[in-house]
């Protein structure tokens, strides 16, 4: 389905695909104040990811995708950047009410949503005329919105879509009726937005350099569980975030009833470790002072429950390159899972999604940093937990929580994976 695409701007840059570098150079475009106001765009074709601009620096993010608007943290803006995969970047110049109304797109739900089938614009614009409030009106038609912009009910500002269907003379809202209700058009989406108060992120005025710095991936850490001295269990930090509890959709589940089912949680947030407790029954310390949430630092001793628990730089690996596989004996078959140039076996818990550590990275925006897991349930049953409210494709199917055989075609986002049986080297 074709994006929805907003009446154009004055193109400041167009057609440069996207590297992590064209920040710096964003920043310097904006210092020269090329673009006050507007917007920078990372299209994907079949989503878009726009960054809107004021004053000169970035003020909120979005998400446009078929059929809907989403807002993005600008702290969420380099992380999703990262993930995208053959972006092109365009630049746009606009007024600042153009960017009003794009950011009311993102920070408001409409409150009518209708066609032009069964509603008459005519009485939408008394409606509007009535209250005497600022306003948005959209309509839009064959993939293209035209804006219309109210000032205490009255039409101030048009934008239209295509500009070669501005019928041209007379009133602002005559211009918009003509274009409304013309013979010839197509049946056409309106939505009325009457709420204009847009609050800016709260990164809002950071420069993309800054907001990239704050986003950089923490470096390779183990999250260490011990008992008693001694270690339970030894994982690596996934980033952006790993929740520790008894649940088994939690990134790290530990089995004891002195932990709640999500306990705490584990971020790398703007450049440092947090740790938070999320309404635990025993608390959450840090070095033995129980905290809500706090900042930490690697070899710092968390407490959960009966658990003590700590970051640990990984090892470094001396040769990156050598890979050795031992298939377990007693497997007469061993199950892999394998797609986009990896193959893990399903010897152990084996972790999809996007996050530096995990055993199989998955493509595509909707992605979770850890998407899913597989687990071992038995001899010869595999179990797939996807986590929070993530779901993958098997078989043409939306699943979230299931069982695994061989010869299951699975999708993660856009990224392929197949199960297939692999005779153990006990078998040749």
């Amino acid at each position: 389905m074709t994006l929805v695409r907003f009446p154009p701007g004055r193109p400041v840059m167009t057609g440069r695909r996207f590297e992590e570098s064209l920040f710096a150079e964003l920043d310097a475009l904006l210092a020269k104040n090329e673009c006050p106001e507007g917007w920078v765009d990372l299209d994907l074709g079949d989503n878009r990811l726009t960054c809107l601009i004021h004053q000169s620096r970035p003020f909120m993010a979005g998400l446009v995708e078929p059929e809907r608007f989403s807002r993005v943290p600008l702290s969420d803006l380099v992380l999703r950047a990262r993930n995208l995969e053959g972006a092109v970047c365009n630049v746009v110049r606009a007024d600042l009410v153009r960017v009003l109304l794009m950011a009311v797109h993102f920070g408001n739900k409409p409150v009518l949503q209708a066609t032009t089938r069964f509603v008459d614009l005519t009485h939408v614009l008394d409606v509007l005329a009535h209250d005497g409030n600022d306003a948005g009106l959209a309509l839009e038609r064959s993939g293209t919105r035209t804006l219309l912009f109210l000032q205490k009910g009255t039409p101030t500002r048009i934008y239209f879509g295509d500009a070669r269907k501005d019928p041209g003379g007379g009133s602002i809202a005559n211009r918009f009726l003509l274009y409304g209700f013309a013979h010839d058009a197509p049946v056409g989406k309106v939505e009325v937005f009457n709420k204009l108060n847009i609050q800016p992120d709260q990164d809002a005025g950071r420069t993309f350099v800054e907001l990239a710095e704050e986003a950089k991936p923490p470096p390779a850490m183990n999250v260490i569980v011990r008992l008693e001295d001694k270690v339970e269990v030894q994982r690596p930090f996934m980033p952006p975030y790993m929740i520790v509890g008894r649940d088994h959709t939690c990134e790290l589940s530990l089995g004891d009833l002195s932990i709640s089912r999500r306990h705490s949680k584990l971020s790398w947030s703007r450049g440092r470790f947090v740790v938070e407790d999320l309404g635990s029954a025993n608390g959450t310390t840090v070095n033995g002072e129980r905290v809500e949430r706090k900042v930490f630092n690697p070899g710092d001793k968390i407490g959960m429950g009966k658990y003590e628990v700590m970051l640990s730089p990984q090892p470094v690996a001396h040769d990156p390159k050598a890979t050795m596989m031992i298939v377990p004996k007693d497997f007469d078959q061993t199950l892999y899972l394998t797609g986009d140039n990896q193959s893990a076996p399903l010897t152990s818990e084996v972790s999809i999604g996007k996050a530096f550590g995990v055993d199989l990275k998955a493509r595509g925006m909707g992605v979770r940093a850890v998407h899913a897991r597989i687990r071992i349930e038995g001899s010869g049953v595999y179990r797939l937990i996807c986590l929070g409210n993530a779901t993958v494709k098997l078989n043409g199917r939306k699943v979230r929580n299931t069982y695994l055989k061989a010869g299951d075609e699975l999708y993660v986002g856009k990224t392929k994976f197949q199960l297939v049986s692999i005779p153990s080297i006990d078998a040749f």
